[in-house]
C-alpha cells in the first residue's frame, strides 16, 4: 500500500471517527466500504462492485453463471462479467459502499441477511438498481425500520420482497404502504 493511500485512509478514518460516536469496528467497516471512483473507471462498475462485496464478506453470481463467487482471489481478471445476484449473509457492507451499485445494470436478486451495518441510509441507494432488481430479501438487519423500508417504493420492477426479523418495523402499516406502491410485487413481512 502506498504512503499516499495509507495517509488518505488514516485521514478519512480520524475525520469520520471524530464526527460521530460509533464503535471502532464500524469505522473500520466504513473504510473498507469507501467508493474509489478511479478504480471504477479503471475496471468498470460490475468488477468494482464485486470487489467491494467480496472484500466485505458477501457473495456474487455473474450473469449466465450458476454458481456464486465466494473468493475475492478468484475474481476474473479479463472479460465482461456482470453481477446478476448478490447474497450478503453477515457481511460487513454498509451505506457508504452502496454507491458501488451505480452502473450495475443486471442485478436481479439481492439478499441481505444479518448485516449489522446496513441501516436506513443504505436503502435509498437501491434506487440505482430500480431498472433490474426483481427479488429483494432483508432478513434480521436490525438497524432498518419503517422509514428505511419506505425507500423501497421506487423499486417498481420488484416481483418478490421478503422482510423478516426487523424489530423496529410495524408490519401492518408498512405492508399496506408497500403493497399500494408495488402492486405487482409479492410481499412477505414477518
Amino acid at each position: 500500500m502506498t504512503t499516499y493511500m495509507l495517509n488518505r485512509l488514516t485521514s478519512v478514518f480520524f475525520q469520520t471517527i471524530r464526527s460521530q460516536n460509533r464503535s471502532f469496528f464500524y469505522w473500520v467497516t466504513v473504510i473498507f466500504n469507501r467508493v474509489d471512483a478511479d478504480r471504477i473507471k479503471e475496471i468498470g462498475p460490475d468488477r468494482a462492485c464485486a470487489e467491494w462485496l467480496l472484500r466485505n464478506g458477501a457473495f456474487v453470481r455473474w450473469k449466465n453463471f450458476s454458481e456464486q463467487l465466494t473468493d475475492y482471489n478468484a475474481l476474473p481478471s479479463h472479460g465482461n462479467y456482470y453481477i446478476e445476484a448478490i447474497e450478503a449473509n453477515n457481511a460487513g457492507i454498509c451505506d457508504v459502499g452502496f454507491p458501488h451499485f451505480e452502473g450495475c445494470k443486471y442485478i436481479k436478486d439481492l439478499k441481505f441477511k444479518e448485516c449489522r451495518y446496513i441501516n436506513n441510509d443504505a436503502l435509498p441507494h437501491l434506487s440505482l438498481l430500480q431498472d433490474s432488481l426483481t427479488n429483494l430479501e432483508i432478513i434480521r438487519c436490525k438497524s432498518i425500520d419503517d422509514n428505511g423500508l419506505r425507500e423501497l417504493k421506487i423499486l417498481k420492477n420488484l416481483k418478490q420482497l421478503k422482510i423478516k426479523g426487523l424489530p423496529a418495523v410495524t408490519n401492518d402499516i408498512i405492508y399496506k404502504e408497500l403493497t399500494e406502491a408495488l402492486p405487482n410485487c409479492k410481499i412477505d413481512i414477518e
